[in-house]
């Protein structure tokens, strides 16, 4: 049932609190959440799945970047409709009602906050390891990589419940040091392309590494889990709506400039990279290809100054989602159907912090740190390539596919202004983006298995309404 009553009086009220942010900062919020660790470590997951073709990592990037796009144009919709905080949650529970909401805080809870914030905590150790072994005779291993994201964990942790506003003075500083590195990148590569400096086995010309076992169309589909992980976090900038200026208006404006310009700074660094670096070099180097890159055009010291770029930027990430992470039991709690669960709710009297869905929140990390690590370690999991950082992105596609669904029947109501043509051809070409990274996703090895590992988050969902 769709609820219209109301709506215009409590946008109203919302955007007289706390707006305190432009147009600017709300572009800066989508693409800062976007660009963070998952371009700099996926690049080789990309053409790992599609063995060595570069062109079919390509493909992947602008086929995954245009339904981002399109995703953005049709989120616009909800943000434009419900200026509050809350983000999907609050559109969810609009467009569904309590039960879809609360289902949806289940899953942010227990599996898509804490597993994307384990694993990019892990990635840090992994640049900070890299890193140390500069300057330092010893080999890493995930073990090392595990340990530090670990002691990052709790670093990050305490400055948040301690000291919340450096956390975000942090944050802040990180957004502008996630984009040179990638622009750098994108122009040494692009500049070798008009220079002359391509190798044929870099060019497109020459797109396989090897004999290849999938058909082309496969091997695309298959670049969709890693490329759609670089991309997730654009929705992100709507859980504070409220805060931002006029945010009928810029928004909607945030989601849709941001989206499109991280699709293009992500394909020219893509393209960068592969005009330089062939492959299976990229394959083989796996996570420090990036260092090895940099080496290429100002030797040690490239290298340093791009790791320690990296790391800032990974880190910023990491951090942004440790901020969500704690907070969302905290916001999971106060829902109607979860009886204030293990009184989560709570706020501490001397630091004004959820300290109860911090604890909780950060523990639910460390056993998918801990799981992580098993599943990079384990050959029953290296030998099937299983990464459980794919887990929580078929969620969110799922999610965001059902709210873009449920605006036909908005459209058809006259809820929203503007073009009702337009806005249902936009949303008809977000649809069909989802349609077909999930389709790329359940086509994927493991692609099964990850969607089968949300299916069992979503009964023990059930279960727990069902106690409640």
């Amino acid at each position: 049932m769709v609820r219209t009553s109301g709506i215009k009086i409590a946008m109203d009220r919302n955007q007289k609190l706390e707006a305190k942010y432009g147009l600017f900062t709300a572009i800066s919020m989508v693409i800062g959440q976007v660009i963070g660790s998952g371009i700099f470590f996926k690049v080789d997951d990309v053409l790992l799945a599609t063995e060595g073709n570069i062109l079919a990592g390509f493909l992947g990037f602008v086929i995954v970047g245009i339904s981002v796009v399109f995703a953005g144009i049709s989120m616009a919709n909800y943000a434009e409709l419900l200026p509050k905080d809350g983000g999907i949650l609050s559109y969810v529970n609009y467009r569904f009602g309590e039960t879809a909401s609360f289902f949806v805080g289940w899953m942010y809870m227990s599996l898509f906050y804490p597993v994307l914030t384990a694993v990019l905590f892990t990635v840090s150790g992994i640049y900070i390891a890299h890193l140390l072994a500069e300057f330092m005779n010893f080999e890493p291993t995930f073990l090392h990589f595990t340990l530090i994201g670990f002691v990052n964990l709790l670093i990050f942790f305490v400055i948040n419940i301690f000291r919340p506003r450096s956390s975000g003075i942090f944050q802040q500083m990180t957004t502008v040091l996630k984009v040179l590195p990638l622009i750098l990148i994108a122009s040494l590569g692009i500049l070798s392309l008009f220079k002359g400096d391509v190798n044929q086995i870099n060019s497109f010309s020459q797109v396989g590494n090897g004999v290849q076992s999938k058909s082309f169309i496969l091997l695309v589909a298959a670049s969709f889990i890693p490329i759609s992980f670089a991309f997730d976090g654009w929705y992100i900038a709507t859980q504070i709506s409220s805060e931002i200026k006029n945010s009928r208006k810029n928004l909607p404006k945030a989601l849709i400039i941001g989206t499109v310009s991280v699709m293009f700074i992500y394909i020219a660094y893509y393209l960068g990279i592969v005009f330089r670096m062939s492959g299976s070099e990229i394959i083989n180097l796996k996570d420090t290809y990036i260092t090895e890159f940099a080496r290429k055009f100002a030797s040690n010291s490239g290298a340093l100054l791009m790791q320690l770029f990296i790391i800032i930027s990974v880190l910023g990430t990491s951090n942004g989602l440790l901020l969500a992470t704690i907070r969302v039991p905290f916001q999971f709690a106060n829902l109607e159907k979860s009886k204030k669960f293990l009184n989560l709710n709570k706020v501490d009297e001397k630091t004004k912090m959820p300290v109860n869905s911090a604890v909780f929140g950060t523990a639910v990390i460390v056993f998918y740190i801990i799981l992580y690590y098993l599943t990079n370690t384990s050959p029953y999991f290296t030998e099937r390539n299983f990464d459980i950082s794919a887990i929580p992105i078929v969620f969110i596609y799922l999610v965001n596919g059902g709210l873009f669904v449920g605006l036909f029947q908005l459209f058809k109501k006259n809820v929203f202004p503007g073009n009702r043509f337009f806005k249902s051809a936009m949303a008809v070409i977000a649809v069909l983006g989802n349609i077909i990274v999930l389709f790329g996703t359940a086509s994927a090895p493991n692609g099964i298995a990850y969607f089968g590992v949300n299916l069992l988050f979503i009964l023990g969902g059930f279960l727990l309404m069902r106690k409640n």
